[in-house]
């Protein structure tokens, strides 16, 4: 069985005095396939090291939402245009909105959000989404835009995830759903289909654990948590996950 992990920060300082150590144990654990968030040009750098040994490692880069408060110029979007032709990702993200952290940067959020949307349209590129207590903007700028891609970390309803579904995405559910009392996350996992269903980590953020790192082989406890959840054989489950997450980069 292979494992795939849609949404994790291995370019992060967090993994840097053992990074060949993770990788090599990450693979041993079957977590072959990974999406490498890259919101930093310190996180690019060592991400585009990885892919380059591993060539099932997919690279994405964008500028975050929570990162507008110091440089929200139009010549950090113009950078941010000849990095991504330089360095061609395989995706756009994360991008998308957060009213939770920062909601005194929406406005800034809201044009960025806009203009790597368009960047992805340019260069059909798929498109990792970060929304937090922003469904709405959200949903309707994503409406105006022709791309495709993943909802990460979904942690909505059954309503809105349909909305997400009916725009032809994906939905990646992380550690979240292994918090103790989480009834709503097993509601909405039974509800989706599984062949629009992916599992990340977000390593080393979202750790289940209280002040441990979170790993990428960490997934496959998620895997197995699913697995329960939708009534399905484990093999099963990554092989439809796998599908998805190639099916992603078509």
């Amino acid at each position: 069985m292979i494992y795939c992990d849609a949404h994790c920060h291995l370019g992060s300082r967090q993994f840097e005095k053992d990074r060949q150590q993770l990788l090599e144990a990450m693979m041993e654990a079957n977590v072959r396939k990974a999406i490498l968030i890259c919101c930093s040009r310190h996180d690019l750098d060592r991400s585009i090291e990885l892919r380059k040994a591993y060539p099932d490692l997919r690279l994405a880069m964008a500028i975050h939402p929570q990162d507008l408060e110091e440089d929200h110029s139009l010549d950090r979007l113009n950078r941010l245009e000849k990095i991504i032709d330089e360095v061609k990702p395989d995706m756009i993200g994360e991008t998308g909105l957060d009213y939770y952290s920062h909601p005194h940067t929406k406005e800034y959020q809201q044009y960025f959000f806009r203009r790597q949307l368009e960047i992805a349209c340019e260069r059909d590129l798929p498109v990792d989404i970060h929304s937090r207590k922003a469904t709405q903007d959200t949903l309707n700028i994503l409406k105006q835009y022709k791309v495709r891609g993943i909802i990460h970390s979904y942690s909505g309803s059954v309503e809105t995830a349909d909305l997400y579904l009916k725009q032809g995405y994906y939905l990646s559910f992380g550690a979240s759903i292994l918090f103790k009392g989480a009834r709503r996350p097993a509601e909405v996992i039974r509800h989706v289909p599984l062949e629009r269903l992916l599992i990340e980590t977000d390593a080393p953020y979202q750790s289940p654990i209280k002040d441990k790192r979170h790993e990428p082989w960490d997934v496959i406890r998620i895997y197995k948590a699913i697995a329960d959840m939708k009534q399905v054989p484990l093999a099963e489950l990554c092989r439809t996950v796998e599908m998805n997450f190639d099916r992603v980069f078509r």
